[in-house]
């Protein structure tokens, strides 16, 4: 596997984190090391995006809600 396919891969997992996690199942399977060190990177990068879009969402969402708990 290239170098530009692997870079390809973990920014699909970044955009598009399903992506990233649908390629981490299939290819942490497989018996070529190279694929399951990429699945497992693909997988933990979408996981972490995931993880970092929800904790933004719940800010933003707490942001946007405090002036109206402020009594303005």
């Amino acid at each position: 596997m290239s170098g530009g396919q692997k870079a390809l891969f973990y920014i699909l997992s970044i955009l598009i984190p399903v992506v990233g996690i649908v390629l981490g199942i299939i290819w942490m399977n497989d018996p070529d090391l190279e694929k399951k060190a990429v699945g497992k990177n693909c997988l933990i990068i979408a996981i972490v995006v995931m993880v970092l879009s929800c904790i933004c969402w719940f800010a933003a969402s707490a942001l946007s809600i405090m002036p109206a708990l402020s009594g303005y």
